[in-house]
């Protein structure tokens, strides 16, 4: 019976354990859930927007942590959504920790009594000042430019996923300290292999260095407010060349902010990337279809008269932003509800969720099919190497570690039953 005690008060332990974990992984997850929202509420002015940011993507964002026993103690397996791997560390108690979603009911009033508390005093010290102010501007035939709406949606698929993987390339860039191996697909050039080996305090100051530099040129690219973009919502148009240019030119200085360490984020930046790209799209179509209606004006003797038109540049400006930043942290209804909340005209809501959907959906193709040709490059580059290794006595192994996508290999003691990870 004394056997049965010790086991029964050594379960007590592990059961109050498990409630006190469980209460302060919770806990972190509201705080930082509240503060995510307020923060968005007040920068936007979109109390609305922040409550759906914060369970569109913080709550996708947030890891899922449970505790696995086994015969020789327990794993910790953190279970991360976002690049679907798995991450494991021994641990000597049985514990597990079921997240409670943040749509439920003891999360969602906290994150709604900050994200309205956090706006209310925003507009009191800013006097409800709109972070993007729209001029006067024709929408023109919604039904009928549906189809272009869809277009620059996939446009900014496209774009968010070449931020993506460029962000991805400067990061590595700068964190790589093993200037031979490149984990995803190749190897890092050599003219850039001093940047990983360098003091982690130098890295922010190159980063800072090359922003600078590419301010000289594009000073827009740097943070003056929201200048640039509210002239575009002021349907003040600018030519097709400038506005890619800051497109890429606002591409390649976030992808070194974020790369080198620099403090910002990629909301924002991707509101301006949007912005450009609906710029570029507008005066495009808009040059394309005056190209037809004089054509077509030449073509009769100039019976025809057609008067083909679309909406004006704050209409493409706005749909693009949304669309940019729904498919870079794939929230088309947090970027619809920004959006709204921003610049208060509901007329463009249609036309914004409809490409914003389309945005999400082709950026969530194209990376799956670059990580699916990222794996296969990687798996001939591996039986490239298998002709300088000997594999004799170990075919169990080979196979194995061609077929995993793990970046970790397990080695199984079986003399003492113990597992390392290298």
């Amino acid at each position: 019976s004394g056997g049965d005690g010790g086991g029964g008060k050594n379960d007590n332990n592990n059961s109050n354990k498990n409630e006190m974990f469980q209460l302060i992984l919770r806990r972190r997850r509201l705080l930082l859930s509240c503060g995510a929202a307020a923060g968005l509420s007040a920068g936007f002015s979109a109390p609305i927007a922040s409550v759906f940011f914060v369970l569109e993507i913080v709550q996708s964002s947030l890891n899922t942590i449970s505790f696995e026993e086994e015969d020789s103690g327990a794993n910790l397996v953190i279970h991360d959504d976002t690049n679907k791997k798995n991450v494991k560390d021994s641990i000597n108690n049985g514990l597990v920790f079921q997240p409670e979603s943040l749509s439920s009911k003891g999360s969602i009033t906290p994150i709604l009594v900050s994200s309205v508390l956090s706006a209310l005093i925003a507009n009191a010290v800013l006097k409800d000042h709109l972070i993007l102010e729209v001029g006067s501007y024709s929408l023109g035939n919604t039904f009928l430019e549906l189809p272009l709406y869809i277009a620059l949606g996939c446009l900014a698929g496209v774009i968010a996923v070449l931020f993506n993987q460029t962000s991805r390339f400067v990061t590595k860039i700068f964190d790589d300290t093993d200037p031979t191996v490149n984990s995803d697909n190749g190897i890092t050039p050599p003219a850039l292999i001093t940047l990983g080996q360098l003091p982690k305090f130098t890295k922010p100051l190159i980063g800072g260095l090359i922003c600078g530099l590419m301010g000289l040129w594009f000073p827009q690219t740097l943070f003056f407010d929201y200048e640039t973009l509210n002239g575009l919502l002021a349907n003040n148009s600018l030519p097709s060349m400038t506005l890619l240019s800051l497109l890429l030119a606002k591409l390649f200085t976030t992808s070194v902010a974020a790369g080198s360490g620099l403090v910002g984020g990629t909301f924002a930046p991707s509101l301006f990337l949007g912005a450009m790209l609906g710029g570029v799209f507008h005066n495009a179509m808009a040059s394309l279809l005056q190209f037809i209606n004089v054509f077509a004006d030449q073509g009769t003797g100039g019976s025809a008269h057609l008067a083909l038109s679309i909406g004006d540049v704050p209409a493409y400006a706005m749909v693009g932003a949304g669309s940019v930043l729904a498919a870079l942290f794939r929230a088309p209804l947090t970027a619809s509800l920004l959006l709204f909340e921003s610049t208060r005209d509901n007329d463009v809501i249609l036309p914004l969720m409809a490409s914003a959907g389309v945005g999400s959906l082709v950026a969530d193709l194209l990376e799956g099919d670059i990580t699916t040709a990222g794996n296969v490059i990687g798996k001939r580059i591996a039986r490239d190497l298998d002709t300088a290794v000997s594999w004799d006595g170990f075919p169990d192994i080979q196979d194995d570690i061609e077929e995993s996508d793990s970046r970790f290999l397990m080695v199984n003691d079986d003399k003492d039953n113990n597992k390392h990870e290298k």
